[in-house]
């Protein structure tokens, strides 16, 4: 028997099945822009040293930047803030990374979760060697980019750590290899497509690049009519920031106008969410359905990572009796009670 999957894994999976194949490496598109500049590129010289618990890199993956600037000076690494991305350090070199090139760490609500290497694109293969003598075979590949602008060469998952080589072309023309090896208990995870935890300005330019077509946009969220990478049906896909970071995603679906019909669609939805995940939600609906004054029909699966709720919202109408709207949200929990944040969450 297979044992339960998390919500986050589960959201991460959806996301990765309906993308296109360098969804582990999303992460990378989503950083590399004209104005990242690391230094040098050189080339691959070595494998990969195999991360081992939380360290990898010479680093303790999971702690705050400053403990992490401390452990690069202790180093005698030098290192600065990128100037373009406040959630980003670049240090001269990482310890028993494949290539001298300076490398890149990426900082989350809970610490380091990602670091990231540039090569040359003509060492793109070298670094696949180089990381496969370190982590084995890669759970999956798709080959050399073979000019592809971004594509992924191949990804592996060792949990609690996953890695993906993949080529991108910046925007002045110059075309790299990356590395992007995350710590997983630690990286804001994706739901939906939409990477978590990041800055707002990356995520919409992340979903822009991936075709989604932007709605209306206020204070405290911006509206899709999809998430790249969630439902296909979803009528909308609603994400809602705090401190100018994503911290939930709604989808809102099509449901039948009679309050039987839309429950029982309630009901289905969820049903496919709990065989996924393999366990069974918290559940809650008040008598006769939701209702504006008492509530929404939920079920709730929630970890300290990611809290995803199938609901059926009761809307405005008549002595509180509007038309049923069948919704799936994903909340990023160290984002979700935060305070002076853009706007709070809006009703589905």
């Amino acid at each position: 028997m297979n044992p339960p999957r998390s919500p986050q894994r589960v959201a991460r999976s959806r996301a990765a099945r309906s993308r296109a194949p360098w969804a582990i490496a999303a992460a990378a598109a989503l950083l590399l822009s004209a104005a990242c500049v690391t230094g040098p590129r050189r080339g691959v010289t070595r494998k990969l040293a195999p991360p081992r618990d939380r360290v990898a890199l010479g680093l303790e993956f999971g702690q705050p930047r400053a403990e992490i600037e401390r452990a690069l000076d202790a180093r005698g690494i030098p290192h600065h803030a990128a100037g373009e991305d406040p959630d980003v350090v670049v240090a001269e070199r990482c310890e028993g990374a494949p290539s001298p090139s300076p490398c890149r760490l990426l900082f989350g609500p809970e610490g380091l979760y990602a670091a990231q290497l540039e090569v040359p694109a003509a060492e793109e293969g070298a670094l696949v060697r180089a990381v496969a003598d370190a982590l084995g075979p890669p759970a999956r590949g798709v080959g050399a980019s073979q000019g592809d602008a971004s594509a992924t060469a191949a990804a592996w998952e060792r949990t609690p750590w996953s890695a993906a080589v993949s080529r991108h072309a910046r925007q002045d023309g110059a075309t790299l290899a990356v590395l992007h090896l995350e710590y997983e208990p630690a990286a804001p995870p994706t739901a939906a497509g939409v990477p978590l935890g990041r800055q707002r300005a990356d995520v919409e330019q992340l979903l822009e690049r991936q075709g989604a077509t932007l709605v209306q946009r206020d204070a405290g969220s911006s509206t899709y009519l999809g998430c790249p990478g969630g439902s296909a049906d979803a009528l909308s896909c609603v994400i809602q920031f705090r401190g100018s970071r994503a911290a939930a995603v709604t989808e809102v679906h099509p449901t039948p106008s009679d309050d039987d019909d839309a429950l029982a669609s309630w009901r289905e939805l969820a049903g496919r969410l709990e065989a996924e995940i393999g366990r069974p939600p918290a559940r809650t609906c008040p008598d006769g359905g939701p209702d504006r004054i008492a509530g929404d029909c939920t079920a709730t699966w929630a970890t300290a990572r990611l809290v995803v709720v199938v609901g059926a919202h009761r809307n405005a109408g008549s002595r509180h009796r509007g038309v049923i709207s069948v919704y799936t949200g994903f909340t990023y929990p160290p984002l979700a009670t935060s305070e002076g944040g853009d706007g709070a969450p809006a009703s589905p």
